[in-house]
């Protein structure tokens, strides 16, 4: 089927209101423009600059999807999410390895003193922590991704712009909900609500969710078939108003995935009986004994608390905080090359904590000036361990055909045997052929040969912020905001020969980094910067508003664990963001459509390039680079049995040719995850209705250009994703009060082929990797509510 056939099958989709990150609420529009607006489609109102404003009013490019939006959609994941918000990509190898990319700027490693490009919050709180940051959705108020540079209003690591999730709190009233559904490859999902009035301004909420399905890759290697899920979330909520002026929400989450793996498949070498397709079966073996005979996959836990407060002390002024804790424990045992081999395994042991508290002052007396400023404190310590276990004649012979060793057939001369029988990867020589090179002998080469390295890092970070508005004319708001952050980071890490988790005896390595006798190394740094931002916003009349600003973001410097420097780190400087953007909404009869285009420019861009002689992720600085882009999204209702929905994202990005006149590695190469064109389409239609309920279709089309998966933008190693489309669709009823529900679902119903990521470690030796995305999935769905 064409694109334009597809395109014409399925009506227009994607809905993007405007939104705030944390505590933003819909609230009664400011008079200022109401009654214009009154004979429009409804604008929300949020509190993106922390007080009351139309969206209309607001001069921030935000998408917010809010609950009604987000059932319409059926939007229940974060892929989901990037699939409706011009500009964003979610790619989930699982939920314990997620990658962000926001126009382009990717947030995916998992190293414990990496930081974020893309910031991710729920309900105000920070979780941007890679192995952390990946959270189920359900029970959910409203999804909102600022983007562009906004220092003042997400702070540290929203170099691009960033994701809140703002969670249902408690109300004072008694309700409840249950959903339950089930699909093909045993897909099985439950969930709903508990909310009840206490009573004197106090209430509770009780909120979970259960979804499952296997895994829809097959694997004839080790283990269950991959690519599947299983993930149970639940949230307590403590929501009080003890006074008129005074009013908090007390929130504890807790989510528990449990995964069959992933599906890196080898796009060069074929498991015995097997292919290269990554649609079709794979052989992912497990080498016996390695980290406690755990099995291929995820088993990780988040669990956080957070408290809001907010205080109007008098007519002018607020005080609001953020105080948060959190942790996570993950463990994820793979197979990275994906071909049938006993070669290697690896697993990935994370851990972190944070705690943190912001604390903001709003003036708001109804004049010409409105204003913020507070503090923030944030804390974390993270760390990420990464044993291995190789079968040694394997990773021999592997080594041995790269010309690791010297020419194979020079190698194989000196030993007096066939070239084939020192690179058989499947009949691998048996002795160590360094060992007989050197005149040791033969030295039998060991089948669970187990290396392990490490690396920690710790934050403490105090931000200061202020940002201000001005009207000086009724037309005419001139916002200015800055921030100053300062930093103090702790990074350390080892790497050797492993006896066991956590106990390296010396430095000597195969692949992975290594130290000297497996000794743990420390390096310690400060760092401190400034941001801003600045805004004119002009209402051309009273049904279209316009805006300008120019903003600088930054992604906090790195101190990286790198065994090839003679320090063992090297300082990755903060990246810098310059960005110029202008926008509008336009208020129409029957909808509203809003857009900006923007231009970027990027200074000292971090890289990394994976040296498979020393098994090291060497940070490397790819320079400068250049962004420009355009996102539009329109809502509408054509009647009053028909609404549409669109989204068009352009965005260009690319590495430019030279940095301070010389030139540079990656020149003109685009940015990964960085479509250069991507359109949402869709619509809800009620084809029946009467006393006896509603039954609509809700059909949704996505698309995107292609895109690469790695800013070399090497295709010789498979990084590049064609353009693939998306249908969905629904068939709804609906009682008459909304009560009760019932429902077909299908995504991906054109089964389309596409790639969730590809290249990944086995890229990083010559044997590319490719992980599949879901193919066409089915299934019912029933719910009430109480």
């Amino acid at each position: 089927m064409t694109m334009k056939s597809r395109l014409t099958a399925c009506a227009a989709l994607a809905a993007l209101l405007y939104g705030a990150p944390a505590l933003a609420q819909s609230e009664a529009e400011p008079a200022q423009g109401a009654q214009a607006r009154a004979e429009t489609r409804d604008v929300i109102v949020v509190t993106t600059q922390f007080r009351a404003q139309s969206l209309a009013d607001v001069p921030v490019n935000v998408t917010a999807l809010d609950s009604e939006l987000i059932d319409r959609l059926d939007i229940r994941t974060l892929e989901d999410l990037g699939l409706f918000t011009p500009g964003l990509v979610v790619q989930e190898q699982s939920p314990n390895n997620p990658g962000y990319s926001l126009r382009g700027i990717t947030t995916d490693s998992g190293a414990a003193n990496a930081e974020a490009r893309v910031a991710m919050f729920q309900d105000g709180l920070s979780i941007t922590r890679s192995r952390g940051s990946y959270v189920e959705l359900f029970d959910i108020e409203r999804l909102e991704v600022a983007k562009g540079p906004q220092p003042t209003l997400f702070g540290r690591g929203a170099l691009i712009g960033g994701i809140n999730i703002i969670q249902n709190k408690a109300a004072q009233e008694n309700t409840a909900s249950l959903f339950a559904g089930y699909g093909n490859f045993d897909h099985r999902e439950m969930g709903g609500h508990v909310n009840r009035d206490l009573g004197a301004g106090y209430a509770f909420r009780l909120a979970g969710v259960l979804r499952s399905r296997d895994g829809y890759i097959e694997n004839r290697g080790s283990g269950d078939d991959l690519q599947g899920r299983h993930t149970t979330g639940l949230r307590a909520v403590f929501s009080g108003e003890p006074t008129d002026s005074f009013r908090f929400h007390v929130i504890a989450n807790w989510q528990e995935d449990n995964g069959p793996g992933t599906s890196f498949k080898s796009g060069v070498l074929a498991a015995p009986g097997l292919d290269t397709s990554p649609y079709t079966a794979a052989d992912l073996r497990l080498i016996p004994g390695f980290e406690g005979n755990q099995p291929l996959g995820l088993d990780r836990t988040v669990r956080g608390v957070t408290v809001l407060t907010e205080w109007d002390i008098n007519d002018a002024f607020s005080l609001s905080t953020i105080t948060g804790y959190r942790d996570y424990e993950s463990v994820e045992i793979f197979d990275p090359i994906g071909a049938g081999l006993n070669f290697l395994n690896f697993a990935e042991d994370a851990t972190g904590r944070q705690t943190s508290h912001e604390m903001r002052l709003t003036f708001d007396n109804g004049g010409a000036l409105t204003a913020f400023g507070g503090v923030t404190y944030f804390y974390e310590a993270n760390t990420q361990r990464i044993p291995g276990i190789y079968d040694e004649g394997v990773a021999q012979a592997f080594f041995v055909s790269t010309g690791a060793f010297g020419n194979p057939a020079t190698v194989a001369a000196g030993l007096g045997v066939p070239v084939s029988a020192i690179t058989d990867l499947r009949n691998p020589f048996p002795f160590s052929i360094a060992a007989l090179s050197s005149g040791m002998g033969f030295v039998p080469l060991r089948p669970n040969y187990t290396e392990e390295s490490a690396n920690a890092g710790v934050t403490e970070a105090m931000d200061v912020f202020a940002d201000a508005s001005y009207a000086l004319t009724d037309r005419l708001t001139l916002t200015a905001g800055l921030r100053y952050t300062d930093e103090d980071k702790i990074a350390s890490g080892y790497g050797g020969t492993s006896m066991g988790p956590n106990r390296v005896t010396f430095g000597r390595t195969l692949i992975l980094p290594a130290t000297p006798n497996g000794a743990t190394v420390r390096q310690t740094a400060s760092f401190d910067a400034w941001t801003w931002r600045v805004v004119a916003a002009y209402e051309l009349n009273d049904r279209i508003n316009t805006w300008a600003s120019f903003a600088r973001g930054r992604r906090p410097d790195v101190i990286a664990l790198d065994t090839g420097s003679p320090t063992f780190f090297s300082i990755a400087p903060a990246e810098i963001v310059d960005s110029i953007e202008a926008g509008a909404f336009v208020s129409l009869d029957r909808g509203t459509l809003s857009g900006s285009i923007f231009r970027s420019q990027y200074e000292d861009f971090q890289s990394s390039i994976f040296d498979p002689t020393s098994g090291t992720f060497a940070p490397t600085n790819a320079g400068n680079a250049t962004q420009y882009g355009l996102e539009l999204q329109g809502d509408f209702s054509l009647n009053d049995r028909a609404d549409v929905f669109f989204t068009y994202a352009y965005n260009l990005a690319t590495f430019d040719d030279t940095a301070n006149g010389q030139p540079q590695a990656l020149a003109g190469n685009r940015f990964r995850y960085s479509p250069e064109h991507a359109i949402a389409l869709g619509a809800r239609v009620v084809v029946a209705g009467g006393s006896w309920g509603e039954v609509s279709v809700l059909p949704s089309y996505t698309w995107q250009s292609h895109f690469f998966t790695d800013n070399d933008n090497d295709e010789f190693v498979g990084v590049r994703q064609d353009a693939y489309g998306l249908l969905r669709a629904r068939l709804r009823y609906e009682t008459a009060d909304r009560s009760r529900f019932a429902e077909v679902f299908g995504s991906n119903l054109l089964d389309e082929e596409y790639l969730i990521d590809s290249g990944n470690t086995g890229g990083a030796f010559g044997l590319p990797t490719f992980i599949a995305g879901a193919p066409r999935t089915f299934g019912v769905r029933i719910g009430a509510s109480f």
